[in-house]
């Protein structure tokens, strides 16, 4: 199958590589083998190939790529997914394992799928699943919103123009930082209730409305210290996304000590009262309320709509990882694998049979 493979750690240029006869992946009881129609480019992928992991912890080579939506091509017996069906999903396939979602095919448990809606595109679905996931979990520790006030530190981005959408659909005010040029992406496009432009370099709390008007912020850029301000202290809470900005230059096992000290002193801090709540996300990419299903659902309600900023072919990868991880990409970027929406179907029909194929044992 054509894939692109991660051969060690370095620029995009120099470790990623297309491939045209990579072998397929072997389907597992209670997995789902899918056709790849599109998947997408998110900043952990770029994160991983600069090493910023462990390396012990990041197996080589591997096909990165978390993120698809496309067409089962075999299931178990017994699944609730059948040949031809639309699916999307984050595949959490990060690490470790070596079979991720850039690539033409891929196998992985039931549990991570949803359902796509013929209504919802592949291009769109395939925007949603890490970045939709990320968005509606930091949000849902302060669910409902309605009413309530939220800052997102990083509205434009992949993760941050989903999160702004999420909460006006449940009735929030919300507010969000971005820099100059998406001031109206981020008003007129996301419908955010204000936008702080941070290259104006006003203090948050001052451009914001102020000390303590806030409910909730979400953290997108690691910039957190600059926020709590802005929090109240009775019912405030801040989610912890990113901590490229407070962390920044650490990697390895720097990177992870550094995380654990801070959301220990964040954590300690706010159980004596000193500080509003604190929540670091980790992402669970799969079970009840997790947020795919819900964010699938708002999509194809029109509630939320994911901007994809640039859509390249499997071969163009390196060079969107390049544009992702200058941190300035307006919403997603998406991969392009399969010729045209309505072809996998068809295909995938006439592969299986019209049958559910058998699972390779282990």
């Amino acid at each position: 199958m054509k894939a692109v493979v991660l051969t060690g750690f370095g620029h995009a240029d120099q470790v990623l590589r297309y491939e045209t006869q990579h072998p397929k992946p072997q389907r597992k009881a209670g997995e789902v083998l899918v056709e790849v129609h599109v998947a997408s480019v998110n900043g952990g992928d770029s994160r991983v190939r600069m090493g910023w992991l462990p390396k012990g912890m990041v197996k080589i080579p591997q096909i990165l790529g978390c993120d698809v939506a496309g067409v089962v091509l075999e299931a178990d017996a017994n699944s609730k997914f059948k040949p031809g069906d639309r699916v999307v999903a984050d595949t959490g396939q990060a690490v470790s394992d070596p079979w991720g979602t850039h690539a033409e095919f891929v196998s992985c448990p039931e549990s991570r799928f949803a359902a796509l809606p013929a209504s919802v595109s592949f291009e769109a679905g395939a925007a949603l699943p890490v970045a939709g996931l990320t968005a509606w979990q930091a949000l849902k520790g302060s669910m409902p919103l309605a009413g309530k006030r939220v800052l997102v530190l990083g509205g434009a981005g992949g993760v941050g123009h989903l999160a702004v959408q999420i909460a006006k659909s449940q009735g929030a005010y919300v507010a969000a930082t971005c820099s100059s040029r998406n001031v109206e992406f981020v008003t007129k496009q996301l419908g955010a209730d204000l936008a702080i432009d941070y290259t104006k370099g006003q203090k948050l709390e001052e451009a914001a409305g102020g000390a303590g008007s806030y409910d909730l912020v979400v953290d997108l850029v690691g910039d957190e210290p600059s926020a709590w301000g802005v929090l109240r202290r009775r019912g405030g809470r801040m989610a912890a996304v990113s901590f490229d900005g407070i962390l920044q230059g650490k990697t390895g096992g720097a990177l992870l000590l550094g995380i654990l000290v801070r959301a220990l002193r964040c954590k300690l801090a706010a159980a004596l009262g000193l500080c509003p709540r604190y929540d670091i996300i980790t992402q669970q990419q799969h079970g009840p309320g997790m947020g795919l299903e819900e964010v699938v659902g708002l999509v194809a309600s029109g509630q939320v709509v994911p901007h994809i900023e640039r859509v390249v072919s499997l071969a163009q990868v390196a060079e969107a990882h390049k544009h992702v991880e200058t941190g300035r990409a307006r919403g997603r970027v998406v991969v392009r694998v399969a010729e045209a929406d309505d072809a996998a179907p068809a295909r995938a029909a006439s592969a299986a049979a019209a049958a559910v194929a058998p699972a390779v044992a282990g």
